[in-house]
């Protein structure tokens, strides 16, 4: 394999470290014998070094101490100062020793060795009585304090170079020199090697680079998404074919170093830049900001569906040169396409199950309807009416429930989630459960209802409490085909802290658990009911799917799938749990944790209807709309028997018409939203309020429950009627629609 071209580099720092190696060594050598000619010390220069640091001390202090007594005047300072001329004094008698070893070391400090002498002798001859200085003292001092700085500067430097001197002379310094010369020559040569080895290593690696990039290459092109490279100054440095057929640019628009700009001006549709700016782009790679990719989908300026996304990269040093930002586009049209697709098949897969369970549940409570209505008729004689009004009882009981199963369904449909505001006595629930169970069951499973004397009130909806513990009970039911036991029981609980359910004591083996929501039930007063049934249990995988809507065990048809997730929806709106525990031959235990009424909420009373006097002073003209026309014969009966002059019509044509056709004004217009023909309820509703601003109207529908808001393009003051409705309801919304518009 060829060379690396650095290799020439290599070999001659090669000579140059060794040529340096051997010149330091020489050197060194030179500079040792040199040390040894000149490397006669004594002790006594240590002893002079010390005197001088004395004397400098001494005199330094003397200077301090006088010129802070003479400031305050205090004892202390006098009594320094007085202290360092004594000391002073008394380094004369060493001066003599002192001088013979300064002018062994040189002979230029003739001068402050005389200056310090001189000094010495004056103020060895001093009175230090009353801490007094003599006349010119000061300036003494200061002479004394220069020449020996300057004696200590020079001693300094002589230290220096004899301690130097000292190291070189000795035969180990010689010695350790001797082998860093020979530890350098080797160090050189392996260094020389390691560098031949890694020039071949350097070789391969470019080779792997070229190669690398090759294949690099080789994928963008093969891409079915578009790249482009951009550098920090915002200049194309790298990009593959595709991206220019799915952004729908001109052949040969791309090209090395066009401008972040250049390209975002071309992408514009409808006036509006596809691209984010570029000083976004530029301030984030400024700041060095490792910020997540960028990503938006929109139509591109070819009409397709595009998904671009903007990525930051930074070289691993932070060079300013090595970084910039990538910019992927590509063509998600047929991916849309697909999923639209699939969503649609979804729907109506899940419109499929949601029909036919349904349709089951339907069956079941026309079931009772019918039959209690046949029993009811073959009461027909005076001493039968006991009978007769139980089972009308019953019938009616099952429509209502017919009703909270819509009701249930469209709001778990729509994710509705409102608040219970009315108080609910379980004693009422259980004495009526404790008759219809029995006869839900069947014979084959023992039913037992717990007492519920001492239960606290809970805050919840009758009809969604009763429905959600009778699909808990027909669960259980189907869990136990040969027979078994069924216990419907209630019990008080306080909690002091906030609790978490999953933690709570294992209760008769079921050791496996699942709760609707895993956030700790606040502190306070609960209600827990507990349907548990005798059954084999439930296993891991449907435990963990349990609460998923449609997921059924049940063969294809028996089941809609929706029974609990009917019942984790009412959990939520009454704000409380579901916790399900089952176990191997253990049974299941589902527990409803609601919480307590409070004492300001009050009983659900039901409106009753008034006597068309009291809600109205004149009879009012109305107009009853209804495609159906059973439905539209019960309103217009209802209405007639109030003393209204009543108005009917099929579709929103027909009601035109009639309007039209009407002696006098129309006070009221009661209309299903949902009309065949090219006028809807909402339409109409708008056509006759343009003619007459004092029309008074209710739109009724099936798809509407309690907590819809007003459908787009109803009128203000409008009321809303859920199907099914009862007389009361419908009363009810007639006079709060006419209330609001005499208000207007």
């Amino acid at each position: 394999m060829a060379r690396h071209p650095a290799r020439r580099a290599h070999i001659l720092a090669l000579i140059g470290a060794g040529l340096l190696i051997v010149t330091f060594g020489t050197m060194g050598i030179e500079l040792g014998n040199e040390m040894a000619r000149h490397g006669d010390l004594d002790r006594q220069s240590t002893a002079a070094g010390s005197y001088l640091r004395t004397l400098h001390h001494a005199t330094s202090e003397a200077r301090i101490c006088h010129y802070a007594w003479l400031a305050k005047r205090q004892e202390r300072d006098q009594a320094c100062y007085e202290r360092a001329i004594t000391q002073l004094g008394s380094a004369r008698q060493e001066f003599t020793a002192f001088r013979l070893v300064q002018q062994r070391e040189g002979s230029e400090r003739s001068e402050p060795l005389n200056g310090v002498d001189d000094g010495l002798k004056q103020i060895a001859g001093w009175h230090t009585n009353g801490g007094a200085m003599p006349e010119g003292g000061e300036q003494v001092l200061a002479t004394l304090d220069d020449n020996l700085s300057v004696l200590s500067r020079v001693s300094t430097l002589d230290q220096a170079d004899r301690v130097a001197n000292m190291l070189r002379n000795t035969s180990w310094q010689r010695r350790l020199g001797l082998l860093g010369i020979i530890t350098g020559v080797l160090s050189l040569i392996s260094a020389g090697w390691v560098l031949d080895r890694s020039s071949l290593a350097a070789a391969r690696a470019e080779a792997s680079s070229r190669d690398l990039a090759l294949r690099l290459r080789a994928t963008l092109d093969s891409l079915s998404l578009g790249v482009a490279v951009f550098g920090a100054d915002g200049r194309l440095w790298h990009w593959n074919e595709q991206l220019g057929t799915v952004l729908g640019l001109e052949k040969d628009f791309l090209k090395l170093g066009l401008s972040y700009e250049e390209l975002s001006a071309v992408l514009v549709v409808g006036g509006v830049p596809l691209l984010e700016p570029f000083e976004h782009i530029e301030a984030s790679l400024l700041r060095g900001e490792s910020a997540p990719p960028v990503m938006v989908e929109c139509h591109g300026i070819n009409g397709a569906d595009l998904e671009l996304c903007r990525t930051l990269f930074f070289a691993p040093d932070g060079a300013a040169e090595r970084r910039g930002f990538v910019l992927t586009a590509a063509d998600i049209t047929l991916r849309l396409r697909s999923e639209r697709a699939l969503g649609e098949a979804q729907k109506l897969r899940a419109l499929g199950q949601l029909t036919a369970g349904i349709a089951h549940d339907f069956k079941n409570l026309l079931t009772v309807i019918l039959g209690n209505l046949e029993l009811a008729a073959d009461h027909d004689q005076p001493d039968h009416v006991e009978q007769r009004q139980e089972y009308l009882s019953a019938a009616t009981h099952a429509g209502r429930r017919s009703e909270a199963l819509t009701g249930q369904l469209l709001s778990f449909m729509r994710r509705q989630s409102t608040a219970p505001d009315s108080s609910l006595s379980l004693s009422d629930l259980f004495s009526f459960l404790s008759g219809l169970l029995g006869r839900i069951i069947g014979s084959r499973i023992v039913v037992e209802c717990g007492d519920v004397s001492g239960v606290w009130s809970v805050r919840a909806d009758p009809a969604q409490l009763e429905s959600a513990v009778l699909n808990l009970a027909i669960n259980a039911r189907d869990a136990m085909p040969k027979g078994g036991r069924l216990r419907v029981a209630a019990r008080n609980v306080t909690f002091s802290v906030n609790a978490d359910l999953m933690s709570l004591p294992v209760e008769e083996g079921r050791t496996m658990r699942v709760v609707s929501d895993p956030t700790p039930l606040t502190a306070g007063d609960w209600v827990r009911l507990d349907v548990i049934d005798s059954g084999c249990g439930m296993t891991k995988d449907v435990l963990a799917h349990l609460f998923e809507p449609f997921f059924t065990t049940k063969g294809e048809g028996a089941g809609t799938g929706l029974g609990m997730a009917m019942v984790l929806a009412f959990s939520q709106q009454a704000r409380g749990r579901v916790v399900v525990a089952t176990g191997a031959s253990c049974g299941t235990e589902v527990s409803l944790w609601l919480p307590r009424a409070v004492t300001d909420v009050k009983e659900v009373v039901l409106p009753k209807c008034q006597p068309a006097a009291q809600r109205q002073e004149r009879q009012m003209q109305v107009l009853v709309v209804e495609d159906d026309a059973a439905i539209r014969d019960i309103v217009v009966t209802i209405l007639s028997m109030a003393g209204h002059r009543v108005l009917e019509a099929g579709d929103g044509e027909q009601a035109f018409d009639v309007a039209a056709a009407a002696k006098g004004r129309i006070d009221l217009l009661v209309t299903d939203i949902q009309l065949p023909g090219p006028l809807d309820g909402l339409t109409l509703s708008r056509v006759l309020a343009g003619r007459d601003a004092g029309l008074a109207v209710v739109y009724m529908s099936g798809e509407l429950t309690v907590d819809s808001p007003p459908p787009p393009g109803a009128l203000e003051g409008a009321r809303l009627l859920p199907k099914p409705f009862r007389r009361d309801g419908l009363m009810d919304a007639v006079t709060a629609a006419l209330s609001a518009r005499a208000g207007v």
